[in-house]
C-alpha cells in the first residue's frame, strides 16, 4: 500500500523544485499547492521546462486528488507546512516535494522516551533509520539531526521525575531545557506484555542490578511480584502509569510497540507503514516509508528477547489477567488497550495519535541570562545565547544581555560549562594546548604511532607542534618558534647571530612554552590588526570616493536648485511689481479719502470751538452768581460769629456766678461740720 509514500525536501527556490520535478519519470500527474511568489515562480519555470502542473491555492481533499502521485507543497513556514503534510496522512502511493523549513529534521534535535520493555530498541532503530545521529546523553546545547535521552543516558524518563524533580534541582525551574521546543518520540506498549517481558528479563544475571531480587522465583512468582511490588520497583500500575503524562504533551509523537514491530513481530505492515509515514510527516524527514520500515526491526539488540505482540494472552493465566484488569484498568484505557483476549492488539488511540499535529513551546530561553553555577573562581557562570560566560562577582549585579558587544567579548566564554571551568582554572592557552595534546593522544591510539615528550630537553631539535604558521621546536632547554616560510633553520649557531639573520618575528625563542605562544599571539594580533587597518583604510578610501561622488552629485543638484530658485525669484519679482502697482492705485484713492476726512475734521473743529466759546460764557455767568452767593454766605458767617461771642460771654458770666455760689456753700458746710465736732 505505502511503498510509494516518499518525502523529499529541497531548498526553497524555484530552480531546486524544478530540478526535483525533472528527475521524475514522465508522464506524471503533478499537483502544485500554494499561491505565493515561490509557487508562482515554480509554475513558470516548470512550464518553461516542459513540466505540466495542476496548480491549487490550497491543498485539495484526498478524494479530489484522485490518482495523483506527485504533490508539490510550497509553504515556507515550518508549522503551517507541518499541518499541510499531515493532511497527506491518508494519501497512498504519494510522493511529496516540499521546501526545507526551520522544522525540517536537519534543523532540530529529537528526544526519545520509552517505557522499559516497551520496544526501546525499536525507537532507537527508528530514529537512526530516519537519519538521526545517536547523541544519547544531552550536552549543554543539543545538535540538530541528533537524538538524545531527556535525562542522562537512559531513555526511561518517568514524567514526574523530569517535570517535577528537575524543577527543584535545575536553575530557572529547568525551563531552558530544549525538550519543550523539540519533538519527542515516545514508545509505549500493552502493559500486560510489558509485565511478561519484565518477568522474562529482570531475573537474568547481569541484565539488571536488581536481578537477585527475583532469585529462586519461577515465572508466575516473578509476575506476581512485579504486579504489586511496593518495596523496590513499584507496582505495574505505578511503573507504567508514570509514563502516561507523556501522551498529553503536544510535542510528543506516541509510537506503540504493536504498530512499530510490523509483520516480523506479529503485527501489521499496514499499521507499521502508517505509523512511520505519520512520523516522517511530523518530523519533516526525507525518505521512503518502505526503506525506513525495512531497517526498524533489529534482532541483534542487546535487550531483544522475542519481539512479539500479545504474548500476555497465552502466558498469563485468566486469574492473573482478571486481577491485572482490576488493578490496571484506568492505565489500559488511557493507553487505548483492553484486557479482552479477543480485542484488536493495536491501541485504540493509534489513529488519533497519528493524526495529531505537533506544537512546540514558543519561548526561547537561550536569550535570557541564567546563572548555572554561582561563585566559581570568583565568578558567576552564566548561560546565555548558547554559550557560557564567566561574570566576575566583583562587578556586582551585571545583566550581560545589556552589555555592548565590546564589553561582552572581554568576559571568559566557552561553548560548554566544563570547558569554561577549565579555562578559568588553567587559562585559555593552556586549555587549548592540553586539548590539542589529548586530541593527538587519541590520534595516536588510532594510528599506533608514538607521541613525543617535547617538554623534555633534547640533544637534537624536536618539532613538537605547529601554531599559527610557526613550527614549534624544542632543543637544549629552549623552545623555538620558526616561521614555516623560512624553511630549514640552523639552530646550532649563536642565538643572537641566528635571530639577526632573519626579519623581526620570524624566529622566536623562550624557556617557557606559554611565553612562546604569547609572543606568537602578539605577532598574529599585530598582523591581524595591520590587516584590519589596511582593510579599513581601503574601505575609508572607497567611502571617500563615494563621498566625492555624492558631493559632486550634491553640487549638481545644488546648481539645479539655485537655477530653479532664481527662476522662482524672477517670477516672484514680476508678481510683486504687479501687486505694487495695485497698491499705488489704492494709495491714491486713500489720499483722496484722507483729504476729504481733513475737510470734515476742520468743520468738526470749528463747530467744537464755537460750542466751547458758548460754554465759557455760560460758565462765566454761573461764576458771577456763585461769587454773589459767597459774599452773602460770608456776611451770614460774620453775624453768626458775633452771636456766638455773645453767647460765650453770657455763659462765662453764669459759670462764674455758679462757682462763687458753690464756694460760699462749701464754706458754710465746712463750718457746720466743725461746729458739730466741737
Amino acid at each position: 500500500m505505502s511503498e510509494g509514500q516518499k518525502l523529499q525536501f529541497v531548498k526553497p527556490t524555484a530552480q531546486a523544485f524544478v530540478d526535483a520535478l525533472l528527475d521524475l519519470s514522465a508522464p506524471v500527474s503533478i499537483v502544485l499547492v500554494g499561491e505565493g511568489p515561490l509557487a508562482t515562480e515554480i509554475a513558470a519555470k516548470a512550464t518553461a521546462s516542459g513540466v505540466a502542473l495542476d496548480t491549487h491555492p490550497h491543498l485539495p481533499k484526498a478524494a479530489a486528488l484522485g490518482q495523483t502521485r506527485f504533490l508539490v507543497l510550497t509553504e515556507q513556514d515550518g508549522d503551517r507546512l507541518g499541518e499541510q503534510l499531515l493532511d497527506c496522512l491518508d494519501l497512498t502511493g504519494i510522493r511529496v516535494i516540499a521546501p526545507v523549513t526551520a522544522r525540517h529534521f536537519s534543523r532540530m534535535p529529537l528526544f526519545v522516551v520509552s517505557i522499559p520493555k516497551a520496544g526501546t530498541h525499536l525507537v532507537y532503530e527508528l530514529a537512526q533509520a530516519l537519519g538521526y545521529a545517536p547523541g544519547v546523553e544531552l550536552p549543554d546545547f543539543p545538535k540538530p539531526q541528533t537524538w538524545y535521552c531527556v535525562e542522562y543516558s537512559n531513555s526511561h524518563t518517568v514524567a514526574r521525575d523530569f517535570f517535577v524533580d528537575t524543577v527543584r534541582r535545575a536553575p530557572f525551574g529547568n525551563r531552558h531545557h530544549p525538550v519543550a521546543r523539540s519533538p519527542v518520540l515516545f514508545a509505549y506498549r500493552h502493559p500486560f506484555d510489558i509485565l511478561v517481558s519484565e518477568a522474562h528479563y529482570y531475573h537474568r544475571d547481569g541484565k539488571t542490578a536488581f536481578a537477585g531480587y527475583f532469585d529462586g522465583l519461577d515465572f508466575d512468582a516473578r509476575v506476581r511480584r512485579l504486579m504489586g511490588d511496593e518495596w523496590l520497583l513499584g507496582s505495574l500500575r505505578q511503573r507504567v502509569g508514570g509514563f502516561l503524562p507523556w501522551l498529553d504533551f503536544p510535542n510528543v509523537i506516541p509510537a506503540s510497540f504493536e504498530e512499530l514491530v510490523g509483520e516480523a513481530g506479529g503485527g501489521s505492515a499496514m499499521a507499521q507503514h502508517r505509523l512511520i509515514w505519520s512520523v516522517m510527516l511530523k518530523l519533516q524527514v526525507d525518505g521512503s516509508v518502505a526503506e525506513v520500515a525495512a531497517r526498524v526491526f533489529n534482532k541483534d539488540s542487546a535487550t531483544f528477547r522475542e519481539g512479539k505482540i500479545g504474548a500476555w494472552r497465552s502466558q498469563l493465566s485468566p486469574l492473573l489477567v482478571e486481577e491485572l484488569a482490576e488493578n490496571c484498568g484506568p492505565i489500559l484505557t488511557a493507553f487505548g488497550y483492553s484486557a479482552n483476549t479477543e480485542a484488536d492488539p493495536l491501541p485504540a488511540m493509534a489513529a488519533q495519535h497519528a493524526a495529531r499535529s505537533l506544537r512546540y513551546a514558543s519561548e526561547d530561553f537561550d536569550r535570557i541570562p541564567m546563572t548555572v553555577v554561582p561563585d566559581f573562581m570568583g565568578c558567576n557562570l552564566v548561560r546565555y545565547a548558547k554559550q557560557f560566560y564567566a561574570v566576575p562577582r566583583s562587578a556586582g549585579a551585571v545583566s550581560i544581555d545589556r552589555l555592548s558587544a565590546e564589553r561582552l567579548a572581554r568576559l571568559p566564554v566557552a561553548e560548554t560549562l566544563s570547558e569554561l571551568k577549565a579555562i578559568l582554572l588553567i587559562g585559555r592557552k593552556a586549555h587549548d594546548r592540553q586539548l590539542a595534546r589529548i586530541t593527538d593522544a587519541g590520534n595516536v591510539l588510532d594510528t599506533g604511532s608514538e607521541t613525543l615528550a617535547y617538554w623534555k630537553e633534547t640533544d637534537s631539535p624536536c618539532l613538537f607542534d605547529e601554531y599559527k604558521g610557526y613550527n614549534l621546536v624544542a632543543w637544549r632547554g629552549r623552545y623555538f618558534a620558526l616561521r614555516q616560510l623560512l624553511g630549514p633553520v640552523d639552530l646550532s649557531q649563536d642565538l643572537s647571530v641566528m635571530m639577526a639573520q632573519y626579519a623581526l618575528g620570524d624566529v622566536l625563542a623562550s624557556h617557557d612554552v606559554d611565553d612562546l605562544i604569547s609572543q606568537i599571539d602578539g605577532i598574529a594580533s599585530a598582523i591581524r590588526l595591520a590587516s584590519e587597518l589596511s582593510a579599513r583604510l581601503g574601505e575609508l578610501r572607497k567611502e571617500q570616493g563615494l563621498a566625492s561622488e555624492r558631493l559632486e552629485l550634491e553640487r549638481v543638484e545644488q546648481a539645479k536648485r539655485e537655477a530653479d530658485l532664481n527662476h522662482r525669484i524672477d517670477a516672484l519679482k514680476s508678481e510683486l511689481s504687479a501687486q505694487l502697482g495695485e497698491l499705488r492705485k489704492e494709495q491714491g484713492l486713500a489720499s483722496e479719502r484722507l483729504e476729504l476726512e481733513r475737510v470734515e475734521q476742520a468743520k468738526r473743529e470749528a463747530d467744537l470751538n464755537h460750542r466751547i466759546d458758548a460754554l465759557k460764557s455760560e460758565l462765566s455767568a454761573q461764576l458771577g452768581e456763585l461769587r454773589k452767593e459767597q459774599g452773602l454766605a460770608s456776611e451770614r458767617l460774620e453775624l453768626e460769629r458775633v452771636e456766638q461771642a455773645k453767647r460765650e460771654a453770657d455763659l462765662n458770666h453764669r459759670i462764674d456766678a455758679l462757682e462763687g455760689n458753690a464756694i460760699v456753700r462749701l464754706s458754710q458746710f465746712v463750718a457746720g461740720l466743725f461746729r458739730r465736732k466741737t
